[in-house]
């Protein structure tokens, strides 16, 4: 059995009553029922929010069927291990690791005994907000997904590994993980599912986007001069500019060769080696790090050290010799 999530583990049950509960309670099943010998079940479930999307591991040891109530939410489905299928009123398709499947309402699923997956419920409203700053626009078709996806196809390829890359980082500590890491990771796995579960939307997203004016460009970079130390959402650059998420990222680059996240990365590091050469006795590489909004020291270690061709800790010693 895999030990993806299995530090949020919430149930590890041979009791059917007690898996029955749990899914009622937590996975809004309305109706569970194992189909094979009884014996061999051995239910487990992990469970972790990431804000908008929820991440769960479940795996059954025996053939099982689950009907889910409706939401207003997306169920995917990445199977890890064995066979299922997926069943709508009009339509069905397997389950299995070559495919990621997408759901929403009067869905049932069937799974057999080896059966392992990671699930992500994601807020529908949240993925709507996503796809509008994308788009620049608010659509009038309400967002709609394919039931499947290959993963022969790169950007559904790109989504599993996106998941599978979260639960492994969300797998590393028991450590909470910091609020605004966690917002990041719960955007990217929103922008995954837009570009790797065919929608829609598909289309318009892959078209090159309009280009973003030269004065719009200049204003985010004058809005992340001003406001660099605060923990920043992309979204911001669209209220900002008044363009879409995907023109302003096509401009930066065309115009100026980088994104303007790296643009925001540039200025925190600029932040940090100032911080750094007037540093107070006592100030550390990690303080002054976090004071910078970098999260994670040995990425801005490695950062700076390419940004200016030594450690922070090496422009922090020699910042306090050239002061005595």
């Amino acid at each position: 059995m895999s030990r993806l999530l299995e530090a949020f583990t919430i149930v590890n049950t041979r009791r059917v009553e007690e898996m029955r509960g749990v899914l009622a309670s937590v996975y809004d099943a309305r109706s569970f029922d194992v189909c094979g010998d009884q014996s061999l079940f051995s239910a487990k479930a992990a469970y972790f929010d990431l804000g908008s999307t929820a991440l769960s591991f479940c795996t059954y040891g025996c053939p099982v069927r689950i009907e889910l109530r409706n939401g207003d939410y997306l169920r995917i489905q990445v199977c890890v291990a064995g066979t299922g299928r997926t069943s709508k009123p009009d339509s069905a398709v397997d389950v299995s690791p070559t495919a990621i499947v997408c759901s929403s309402m009067n869905t049932t699923y069937e799974f057999d005994q080896s059966y392992e997956q990671l699930v992500l419920k994601t807020d529908r409203a949240a993925l709507e907000r996503e796809l509008t700053a994308l788009l620049g626009s608010r659509p009038k078709d309400q967002l709609s997904f394919d039931m499947a996806a290959s993963c022969e196809a790169a950007q559904t390829r790109r989504l599993r590994a996106i998941i599978l890359n979260t639960v492994s980082s969300i797998d590393i500590s028991h450590e909470p993980i910091p609020p605004p890491l966690l917002r990041e990771m719960d955007q990217t796995i929103r922008l995954a599912i837009l570009y790797g579960m065919p929608n829609n939307f598909t289309n318009r997203l892959l078209a090159k986007p309009k280009a973003s004016a030269p004065w719009q460009v200049r204003l985010v970079e004058e809005w992340i001069d001003a406001h660099w130390q605060e923990d920043i959402s992309v979204d911001r650059f669209v209220d900002i500019s008044g363009a879409s998420l995907r023109s302003i990222f096509s401009t930066f680059r065309s115009a100026r060769g980088y994104t303007p996240m790296a643009y925001l990365k540039q200025v925190r590091l600029n932040a940090a080696r100032e911080m750094l050469l007037k540093a107070e006795p006592g100030a550390s590489v990690t303080g002054i790090a976090f004071a910078c909004n970098f999260l994670n020291p040995s990425h801005f270690a490695r950062d700076y050290e390419r940004r200016f061709d030594e450690l922070p800790s090496e422009t922090l010693r020699r910042a306090r010799v050239e002061a005595l």
